[in-house]
Parts: C-alpha cells; structure tokens; sequence
C-alpha cells in the first residue's frame, strides 16, 4: 500500500519543479542561505500541489486510464487504492502546499494558486481544446520559475520567461506526437485535432524559438552587465546539443512519451545539462571572465 501512496505522488515528475531554482541561479542567489532555503520550501511547495493534481486527474479519468495499456496500472484505474481515500490524502497534499507557500509570502502563495487553478481548468476541460491544451501545460513551466522568482523576491528577464514557454511547447507538442503515434487519438479527444504533419511543424517551430530566445538572453547587455561577464553565449551550443538530442530520441529512437521520465534517463541529456550547470556557475562565479 506504501508503494501505491508513493506511485499516487508521481515522485519522477518532480523533477519539472527544478526550474523553481532558475531565478536562484541567473539572480546570483546560488550562495545566499536565506535564498536557498526559500527556494528548496517552493519546490516543495510545488511538488505536493502537482501531486494533489495528479491525484485528482487520475480519480476524473480513472474510467478511460483503464484502456491505456500503461495507465491502467496506476493504483486508482486498478483500484488498489479507493477514490475516497485518494480524495483525503490529495486534501492533505494541496493544505501542505499551500501553508508552505503562505510561510514563504504572500506573492508565492498567489503563484501556487495560479498553478493549481490552471491545471485544475486544464484537468476539467481546456485539455481537450487543441493548441490551448500544451499552451497551458508551457504557462505551468513558466509559473514555477515565477514561483521560485517571487519567493526570493528577484526580478525575471524576458528573455528568460520565453524561453522558459518555447522549451516547455517543444516538450508539450513531442508528447502529443508520441501519444498521438503510439497510443492513439481515442486516448485524448484532443488528439483527433492534431496531426503528425502539424505536430513536428510546431516542434520545430517550437525548438528555434528556444535557442533563440535563449541566445539573446545571453547577449542582453543588462544581463551581462548585472552578471559579470558576457560569457554566457558559450553555453548555447550545449543548450542545442539537449535540444537536438531529445528530437533525436522522438524521432529516430521512437520516445519521448514521458518527458520528465526520457531527460531523466538519457546519458546524452543528464551530461548536456550538468555541463551547463557548472559552465554557467563558473561564469556567473567569476572563475571563467
């Protein structure tokens, strides 16, 4: 039964909320305490409000996750855990996250709402509205970063948010397109909106904006000036090396289903953003000018 509670959280999928530490790097907040620990209260804050929709998603579709040939082993389609007790302990969940997001401030608490609120409108129906549905889950990426920003009351590039929506709708639209191949358009009344031809246009669409949006945040002169160095522009090329290695798992390999679960195991991927990471600490540390 432990096992069932945990697979409820969904665990793997928290790993979406570690672009709440974002504003933490590119704010030069990475060595202040009182910052980190704030940061580290959001991401939970935002992992257990992701749970309790979670929870309550899988107790709407419960009936059509049975059809699924992976979903109908999730513990409520497989009735290994009721629905009212999963009701209870989503309850318990949302309380969590909203108290922890309150102690942090207000600003944080209206974010977590925000979120929850969205996905909730996205649970009970914008999800079957085509384009609006993966335009809804890039603003979800875009108000953890917000979240993270407020909770340590720093200011957000532009440049920033938009690539933080383009790398969201890349990811949003390469899933339709498993789903829509591999699963089957009756698996979402969405999919019968969207084809394959219109889905790789969205994604290609989609991954330029990313690199560019993100290449021009690099060569911002306010970014450069508030960070110290003009450097930045050297992580690009491993920002497409990611981006160009997970269009090639969709395509050639034939993944990209689970997003979180495919960034989380792909050895190409986990070295492209751990490299990032530590170039752009260096930089932002001052040890490469």
């Amino acid at each position: 039964m432990l096992r069932d509670y945990i697979k409820l959280l969904r665990v793997k999928h928290y790993i979406k909320n570690f672009f709440v530490f974002v504003p933490l790097i590119f704010a030069e907040k990475f060595t202040d305490l009182n910052s980190i620990i704030k940061n580290v209260l959001a991401f939970f804050s935002l992992c257990f409000a992701a749970s309790f929709i979670y929870i309550v998603n899988d107790i709407k579709d419960r009936e059509k996750d049975r059809l699924h040939p992976v979903k109908k082993n999730r513990p409520i389609p497989a009735g290994r855990v009721s629905i009212p007790t999963a009701f209870i302990f989503s309850l318990v969940l949302i309380a969590l996250s909203l108290w922890i997001s309150f102690y942090i401030n207000f600003w944080t608490l209206i974010s977590v709402l925000v979120y929850v609120l969205l996905n909730i409108a996205y649970t009970f129906g914008l999800k079957n509205v085509v384009i609006l549905d993966v335009m809804i889950i890039a603003g979800g990426f875009v108000l953890r970063i917000i979240t993270g920003a407020v909770a340590i009351e720093v200011p957000l590039s532009n440049w920033i948010i938009l690539t933080a929506i383009s790398i969201s709708l890349f990811l949003g639209f390469g899933k339709r397109r498993h789903e829509l191949i591999y699963v089957g358009e009756n698996h979402r009344k969405v999919l019968q909106d969207y084809s394959v031809q219109f889905l790789d246009y969205m994604m290609i669409i989609s991954v330029t904006m990313t690199v560019m949006s993100y290449s021009l945040y690099c060569m911002d002169d306010r970014v450069t000036a508030r960070l110290g160095t003009d450097k930045l522009i050297l992580t690009v090329p491993l920002v497409i090396y990611g981006l160009f290695r997970y269009m090639y798992l969709i395509y050639k390999k034939d993944e990209g289903g689970d997003p979180a679960e495919l960034v989380a195991k792909d050895k190409g991927i986990i070295i492209a953003v751990l490299s990032w990471f530590i170039l752009t600490m260096l930089m932002i540390g001052g040890v490469i000018g």
